[in-house]
C-alpha cells in the first residue's frame, strides 16, 4: 500500500522531541499512525510469522542438540536434556504471550 497523504501539523520544539523519543526507531509518523488508527494488522500478521519462524528454528536446533547428546556420557546426557526442557518451557512461555 502506498502512503500518499500527509497532514501537517504545528508543534513546539519541545513536543516535536518528546515525539521523537516516544516513536523511537519506528518514527514519528508511523508512531502517529498506529496511536491514531490501530495497527496494521497485515504488519502485525507479518511479525507474527516472523516470530512462529524463529520459534521453529529454535525447536529445530533443540532437536539437534538433542540427537547429538547420545555421544555423550550418561551424566552429560542428563544435564543436556534438563537444560533442554527449561528452553522448552520458556519458548513455550513466550508462544503464548
Amino acid at each position: 500500500m502506498t502512503r500518499t497523504k500527509s497532514i501537517k501539523i504545528r508543534l513546539t520544539d519541545d513536543e516535536l522531541r518528546r515525539l521523537k523519543a516516544t516513536a523511537g526507531r519506528r518514527g514519528v509518523s508511523s508512531l502517529l499512525r498506529v496511536r491514531a488508527l490501530g495497527p496494521d494488522r497485515r504488519q502485525l500478521q507479518v511479525e507474527r510469522l516472523a516470530v512462529l519462524s524463529e520459534f521453529n528454528r529454535a525447536r529445530n536446533l533443540l532437536n539437534q542438540i538433542a540427537r547429538n547428546s547420545q555421544r555423550q556420557t550418561p551424566l552429560a546426557q542428563i544435564e543436556i536434556v534438563s537444560q533442554l526442557i527449561a528452553v522448552e518451557r520458556q519458548l513455550s512461555i513466550l508462544k503464548k504471550s
